[in-house]
């Protein structure tokens, strides 16, 4: 029978009630199931070692074991070992002593190989590896004869090894997120095979390979780089399943029509149309094709007898084929950001239709068939051109929500009847109606095909003035860029170059000092300072020092560098007397006479250009922390009332962490700058607080 033991009970008392539960040898018999999982352990209990003879399965997942130790493996009877979710780093070869084992779960560790001896264990079914620093799969693994299941997702895998058909046996097979771009050609050995996920990969062409698998019924290809899918898909009798959206497809092969799918996904492609043969599908339930370019849909798309769910929103569809009345068993249609004019009247027709969705288009009217459809409970026209609607909606008893606007407070308003000014029926108007001016309610991201407008800002000001301000000449001052590290090295020999040619004007030897800007090791002149200079020196500007990635921390990329400045140009335009070398080298006390600026509004610069960074991230890129997950993960299991961390949460974590130092770093350089020192101290981070 099960023993569980809770997270928030110490491990003394854990122990504790386990040996009073264990105190007889008839009770140590019976149990087959101990788990440890979400108890925030370092090491694995050793009573464990009782149940050697009975132990069937173990659960050690979410905890923070970094190594098994060897006497774990004496336990032969074991069938279900569970240690996803920890900090292991490698796999004993004692594994080889678990000859029973049936399934083993090792996702969401830090794994970098595994063990030949693993090909001992021949009675695995399940293997699941997912969230690994795998770089590639031991010879040992191709020998599992008996693998039913191999999870490999979210790993560094750049190819399979070539033994990899041996596993005959093989039915569920998931490598999605890994570095794959080619297949081994004995993959088609995998007769069995029902499963296959291939997404977030970077494959280009449609592997060849994947054509001979004759049990394969679902095929995840989304999130890849294909161009063209090969025509031989239709020897894939028994697929059901297909996902090949978010790809770089223009047009889908009409042999798809001779399949048997049940569900296709190929949103967020670069199709213009679907093939003539999709009408075939009769067993097709979901068709999802999102974001695309199709400006029509086949005449005969009332074929799809068997269609329950149809998007297509974000297309260029212009209008909807008469046949889609023939759609008895569709309840949701979603056309939202077309350029749909009309609705056909037979629409009424589709009498099982509940959620129906026509956003952000063109029409100027509603059928009067769509009372037809008593089942319907969501219909959304909002962002249209619609002055009426029909009295029939009123017979719509099922119907909680009708959208009209996309600021809409309630999803049902009270309508009046009136009549037409040109029919003379019987209408229904309300506040929200007539709808004027619908592009406000449209969204942008349908002309992602569109090409941009160039915005031509050549006679924008740049400078803000006040009605007082005495404005200066133009000049012709070109600012450069503060270099990377090696245009800094070159810029460092040039600068020594120039001074050795212009040595013979000093009229003593220089001192040596470190630039405060460039961090770089010049000789320089000594600088004459009068009065007059100082006093026009104090009202130069610090903030934009932020150009130099050594000083601020808000010059983050090679783009914010570009874009800012120096204060040095500004000492060089009232400076002439001094060398190009010289500017550098100002002395610190002098810089400490410079005023702080309005840096504060950098901070909410900052914040923008983060907004912007979160709606534009993508997978690869949310996965990337500068923070180590594992040690964030063990901090938030401290907490007893922490007892289940998904995979998702460390990293969200992370990203919120990087965030606050980098506004406290923020905070703590604008205090540098209001207490006039260019050396960022803990005293400026205190006053943050």
């Amino acid at each position: 029978m099960p023993l569980t033991f809770p997270s928030s009970v110490a491990k003394k008392v854990r122990l504790a009630l386990l040996h009073k539960c264990n105190s007889s040898r008839k009770r140590r018999d019976d149990i087959t199931v101990v788990d440890y999982s979400h108890g925030n352990l370092s090491s694995v209990p050793e009573d464990i070692l009782q149940y050697e003879n009975t132990l069937e399965e173990l659960h050690l997942e979410a905890n923070c074991f970094q190594e098994l130790p060897k006497w774990l493996f004496q336990c032969h009877v074991l069938r279900y070992l569970i240690l996803s979710d920890n900090e292991l780093d490698c796999l004993p070869p004692s594994i080889s002593s678990l000859t029973n084992l049936e399934r083993l779960d090792l996702s969401r560790n830090d794994l970098i190989s595994l063990p030949d001896n693993i090909r001992y264990c021949k009675l695995l079914t399940s293997v699941d590896c997912s969230s690994n620093r795998l770089e590639r799969l031991c010879e040992g693994l191709t020998m599992l004869i008996n693998l039913k299941e191999l999870y490999l997702n979210d790993t560094l895998l750049e190819f399979l090894p070539g033994n990899f058909g041996r596993l005959t046996e093989l039915k569920v097979l998931e490598m999605r997120a890994t570095r794959m771009r080619l297949l081994p050609v004995t993959l088609p050995k995998l007769t069995k095979l029902e499963r296959l996920d291939l997404g977030a990969n970077s494959f280009i062409e449609f592997p060849n390979v994947l054509t001979n698998l004759p049990s394969l019924k679902e095929l995840w290809f989304d999130s890849n780089k294909l161009i063209s899918i090969d025509d031989s898909i239709d020897k894939l009798t028994n697929l059901t399943f297909l996902d090949i959206s978010q790809n770089q497809l223009t047009e889908l092969p009409s042999s798809i029509g001779d399949c048997k799918l049940t569900d296709l996904y190929v949103s967020d492609n670069f199709l213009i149309s679907l093939p003539d043969s999709i009408v075939n599908l009769t067993s097709l339930e979901i068709l999802t094709a999102n974001n695309n370019q199709i400006e029509r849909l086949p005449n005969n798309i009332g074929n799809l007898t068997s269609l329950v769910e149809l998007h297509l929103s974000f297309n260029n569809l212009t209008s909807i084929p008469t046949s889609i009345g023939l759609l008895h068993n569709l309840q949701f249609l979603t056309l939202d950001h077309n350029q749909i004019q009309s609705i056909p009247a037979t629409i009424g027709s589709c009498s099982s239709l509940s959620i129906l969705s026509l956003r952000s288009n063109c029409l100027t009217n509603v059928p009067d068939e769509i009372g037809r459809l008593s089942l319907l409970k969501v219909l959304n026209v909002s962002g249209n051109f619609l002055r009426y609607l029909p009295c029939t909606l009123l017979k719509l008893k099922n119907l909680q929500a009708l959208w009209m606007n996309e600021n809409q407070a309630k999803p049902l308003i009270a309508f009046e009847q009136e009549r037409h000014p040109t029919t003379g029926q019987r209408v229904l108007t309300c506040i929200l109606l007539p709808q004027t001016d619908p592009s406000m309610n449209r969204h942008t991201s349908k002309n992602r095909f569109i090409a941009e407008q160039t915005i031509d800002y050549t006679h924008r000001p740049i400078t803000l003035r006040f009605a007082n301000d005495i404005i200066d000449e133009p000049r012709q001052l070109v600012r450069n860029p503060t270099p990377y590290p090696k245009e800094m090295r070159a810029f460092a020999n040039i600068l020594r170059n120039y001074h050795h040619n212009h040595q013979r004007q000093v009229n003593r030897s220089p001192p040596k000092k470190y630039s405060s800007s460039s961090n770089l090791l010049m000789v320089c002149d000594e600088i004459p300072i009068d009065k007059s200079w100082c006093e026009h020196i104090n009202s130069a500007s610090v903030g934009s020092m932020n150009s130099d990635p050594l000083c601020c921390p808000l010059a983050r990329s090679h783009d914010d560098l570009l874009c800012s400045t120096s204060p040095l140009d500004d000492i060089e335009r009232m400076r002439p007397d001094i060398l190009p070398g010289q500017i550098n080298d100002i002395d610190e006390t002098e810089a400490e006479n410079i005023e702080p600026t309005a840096g504060k509004e950098m901070l909410d610069k900052y914040w923008a250009e983060v907004k912007n960074e979160i709606d534009d991230i993508n997978i690869v890129e949310f996965r990337t922390t500068d923070l180590p997950l594992a040690r964030i993960k063990k901090i938030m299991k401290l907490d007893d009332d922490v007892k289940m961390i998904s995979a998702e949460v460390p990293i969200l974590f992370a990203k919120a962490a990087e965030l606050f130092i980098q506004e406290l770093t923020i905070h703590s350089w604008l205090q540098t700058e209001e207490s006039r020192r260019r050396t960022l101290q803990v005293k400026h981070k205190q006053r943050k607080f």
